[in-house]
């Protein structure tokens, strides 16, 4: 395996926990914690925390203000997608244990991408592919009585959050407003539909604009006006088409704007509200996924106003969030943990104006990695050598009659003749019992599931952005 230098330390997840109104004694019997709030923020950078402290004053500033921040807490996986870091953060076991390598894998036997929360007997989003128990399901096992709920912007937040025993589990649907799945629950509820049914309509004659930010600041903190065309173009935006009422249209352009998450955190407050949670002795659990950073972070980048307005937008909701739980419940009997799925990277094109590394595939990137496959049948003779995934292929291996790991070794030296590749970790690898020292190294193997995982994991140079999204996450890098 030839190696190249790699970082060391935290991943480009955000590292805040943070308690609210901490006891200073142990509590009486009966006077415990009548609710959790599980907070995650996907693609929240650590970074912004204090590259925008000085215009969080609402929510995520008190998080910070009275609770405590764990500023070395970072994933310790290499594939850093929303899927795996909500299951992590549930379950507090790696994708190796739990099994959510990714959103989606290929299934070498089936030959189809699974979905992390459609089982192959049930395409109605649920936890049956979750290996690891939650902590939703330890507390409704240590008390039965607890009551447990989840809601996001994307189902498959909403899902890993909620766990295996949840009451129900929520997310945001374009057409229907807000659902559920029958693994659930077998109808809607009344107060579903009646929620939905209105689902609040202020703004829609409004457009996208920021909230004021000093120009100064804006200098300070690196925010850049980043024009890629009239798709994207700049403030004002607007949400949704050419409409005269809210339609589909618009519902859908929502979920790209920070109103995404003020409509889940008006569904949370509904959710505390309709069910009485944290209304007696026995604690609940409240799990929210707050999606629009990760959806407006992909289109625009951690260095544009758009993304510095999602959060702080973010910072207001939570406040709002935090001060109806404590007229509700008491914050000084909830615990509030808050942290992110994963991190982003920054928008290579912008870092080479900068005069630093970075890079998106081009064409004969593309093409040096698309001829792996002629180059391993020059060795070994006519395959197909690769399937999706990528995976090797077993019938090759058979009729040729060549070792996997021959193969594996040949294809990961071929893939690292590309430019763009820092190193490949094969299956071989991969499989041992104990984990590697070296970080990377060790984040590769907390990856790697045996029974869903590819035969070679393709590892990128830092600040490489193999996707075409503006920018993006799943690397290993701090």
């Amino acid at each position: 395996m030839s190696r190249r230098p790699a970082a060391a330390a935290a991943l480009l997840s955000t590292s805040l926990l943070a308690a609210c109104a901490p006891r200073a004694t142990p509590p009486e019997e009966g006077d415990g914690p009548r609710l959790v709030l599980l907070i995650v923020v996907d693609q929240l950078r650590a970074d912004y925390l204090d590259r925008f402290g000085a215009q969080l004053t609402d929510g995520l500033a008190r998080l910070m203000r009275e609770g405590v921040r764990y500023t070395e807490a970072a994933h310790d996986h290499a594939r850093t997608s929303t899927a795996p870091g909500y299951a992590t953060l549930a379950t507090g076991l790696v994708p190796r244990r739990h099994g959510i390598i990714a959103n989606a894998w290929y299934d070498r036997r089936s030959g189809d991408f699974d979905y992390a929360v459609e089982a192959d007997d049930d395409s109605d989003p649920s936890p049956r592919r979750l290996l690891g128990s939650t902590v939703g399901d330890w507390l409704r096992r240590a008390r039965p009585g607890a009551r447990v709920y989840s809601v996001a912007g994307k189902d498959r937040s909403a899902v890993m959050m909620g766990g295996h025993d949840a009451d129900a589990a929520f997310w945001y649907d374009d057409e229907d407003g807000f659902e559920t799945s029958a693994y659930y629950l077998r109808r809607d509820p009344g107060w579903l539909r009646e929620f939905n049914d209105h689902l609040p309509e202020e703004g829609f004659a409004e457009p996208w604009s920021p909230l004021p930010v000093p120009a100064e600041e804006l200098e300070r903190m690196g925010i850049v006006e980043f024009d890629q065309g009239p798709l994207v173009g700049v403030f004002p935006h607007p949400v949704g088409g050419v409409e005269l009422v809210p339609d589909r249209s618009y519902w859908g352009a929502v979920y790209y704007t920070p109103r995404l998450d003020e409509l889940v955190a008006r569904f949370a407050l509904h959710l505390l509200r309709t069910h009485e949670l944290g209304a007696d002795a026995t604690p609940d659990l409240l799990a929210v996924g707050f999606s629009a950073p990760d959806l407006v972070g992909h289109g625009f980048g951690p260095d544009s106003r758009e993304l510095l307005d999602t959060v702080l937008r973010l910072d207001r909701t939570l406040g709002e969030l935090l001060d109806a739980i404590d007229e509700a419940v008491g914050l000084d009997r909830t615990v509030v943990a808050l942290s992110a799925d994963h991190g982003v990277s920054d928008v290579p094109e912008l870092r080479r104006e900068r005069g630093l590394s970075g890079g998106r595939p081009g064409v004969e990137e593309i093409l040096c990695l698309r001829r792996v496959e002629s180059g391993l049948a020059a060795r070994f003779g006519d395959g197909p050598w690769l399937r999706p995934g990528p995976f090797v292929n077993e019938w090759a291996l058979e009729r040729r009659g060549v070792e996997r790991t021959e193969a594996e070794a040949e294809a990961e030296r071929l893939i690292e003749l590309c430019p763009s590749v820092a190193e490949v970790w094969t299956r071989t690898e991969l499989s041992g019992d104990a984990p590697p020292e070296d970080a990377i190294a060790r984040r590769y193997w907390n990856s790697f599931h045996p029974e869903r995982s590819p035969d070679l994991s393709i590892q990128f140079v830092e600040h490489f952005v193999n996707s075409t999204a503006l920018a993006s996450h799943g690397t290993a890098y701090d």
